[in-house]
């Protein structure tokens, strides 16, 4: 009996701190009303004060914090380990984006391209190129895939091009390589600027979504993919100029999206799957539904905010609000998740290990995130009070999860 009772003992011990280690590998950095907070398991600290922050984001190893402050006009950067905050840049700040390998930071001010690395305490920041519309890493972190952004012109609109830049390019044209030019505008194309660049899963792959203007964008985008070498581009579909709606699969070459054009996010909007093998679609949405934010769980199933369709003649009380759905690629069935409440909607999923689910529940006044363990477990809070993307766009700009990268 003092056997059982001590291996019953041991197991709970080892149950226990198994859960508690899994909770302490969840971290995350995001803005309240009264500043920036982190969040490591169940341990909140404010790191920094103040009402004009945004756009919070870990470093590839965690160990830097940045964030833009005084409404976009300088770029901070935190150091988690030593608690020191450092201002890297005064100015107009957007794109800020980390190498993926190495403590370097890239931002965009205006049309330069700058980054700095922050292993070196003493260093400036350096120009990188003119003329960049957008930009991401490259997968190696030696350098980035740039776009230009296309300029009117008597003959019409210039295209755009795609560029690989060094990273220690510092202004060198010489060490700019084309690497492709997207197709001029037409009856079935047009494009005045990129999002950024998502790379598949051999890296010699890159998906992004090409933008015409603004009116003709909050319509109808596309969706393509083209190779580092150039050589191969292809259009995979239409959708909204939304980068959180495309998304490579964790270890395949799939490419999931929401396919559908109209600028209401509430109506003609589907999960689909693009197979490069066979370039074959797959249509995963549901009839009288809309799709929008989703996360892949694993390569056989994907996690999608969904909610029943409605339209403009819908008067605003009875317009339905998104719950999260697990939807099966191999045949489109579909299982739902989460029940917010009257008013609420569940948006923003993001996958954690060990298939771990944390996503935003909102009334649009408030905000906070909630995690399941796993798909059968019980929905918690993790964090209450997030701040709302009132004035940014997304709730990239208000939070970040450092191991749903």
């Amino acid at each position: 009996m003092k056997r059982l009772l001590l291996f019953i003992l041991i197991f709970s011990s080892v149950f226990i701190n198994t859960n508690l280690a899994e909770a302490a590998d969840r971290r995350a950095v995001f803005i309240r009303n009264d500043g920036l907070w982190l969040k490591e398991g169940e341990l909140e600290r404010k790191l920094v004060e103040g009402s004009n922050l945004t756009h919070p984001t870990f470093s590839s190893n965690g160990t830097y914090i940045s964030y833009i402050a005084r409404k976009g006009k300088e770029l901070w950067v935190y150091n988690r380990v030593t608690r020191l905050k450092r201002k890297v840049f005064d100015g107009d700040v957007s794109l800020t984006r980390w190498s993926p390998t190495e403590s370097k930071l890239a931002w965009k001010s205006g049309g330069v391209l700058n980054v700095i690395d922050l292993t070196r305490p003493a260093s400036s920041f350096q120009n990188v190129i003119l003329g960049t519309g957008n930009y991401s890493w490259a997968p190696d972190g030696r350098g980035f895939v740039v776009s230009s952004s296309a300029n009117l012109e008597p003959d019409g609109w210039s295209p755009v091009r795609l560029f690989y830049v060094p990273v220690n390019a510092n202004g060198d044209l010489n060490k700019v390589q084309n690497i492709t030019t997207l197709p001029k505008m037409s009856e079935t194309f047009f494009a005045i600027g990129t999002t950024e660049f998502k790379w598949g899963m051999d890296d010699q792959w890159f998906a992004f979504i090409a933008c015409p203007t603004a009116s003709m964008s909050a319509d109808s985008n596309t969706l393509l993919v083209v190779s580092l070498d150039g050589s191969r581009t292809r259009m995979i579909g239409n959708m909204l100029d939304q980068p959180n709606w495309f998304h490579w699969s964790p270890n395949t070459k799939q490419l999931g999206f929401i396919k559908g054009i109209g600028r209401l996010i509430s109506e003609n909007k589907r999960l689909t799957v693009w197979d490069p093998k066979g370039g074959n679609e797959i249509n995963l949405g549901y009839t009288g539904f809309a799709d929008g934010d989703f996360t892949w769980l694993n390569d056989k199933n994907m996690i999608v905010s969904r909610q029943i369709e409605w339209g403009y003649e819908v008067p605003q009380e009875k317009r339905a609000k998104p719950f999260l759905v697990s939807v099966k690629i191999k045949d489109g069935s579909a299982k739902r998740l989460t029940n917010p409440a009257s008013g609420e909607a569940d948006v923003y999923p993001k996958t954690l290990p060990g298939e771990q689910l944390t996503w935003i529940r909102t009334n649009s006044q408030s905000a906070k995130v909630m995690v399941k363990e796993d798909l059968g477990a019980p929905e918690t809070l993790w964090i209450n009070n997030l701040r709302t993307p009132q004035d940014c766009s997304g709730w990239s700009c208000m939070l970040d999860i450092y191991e749903a990268r």
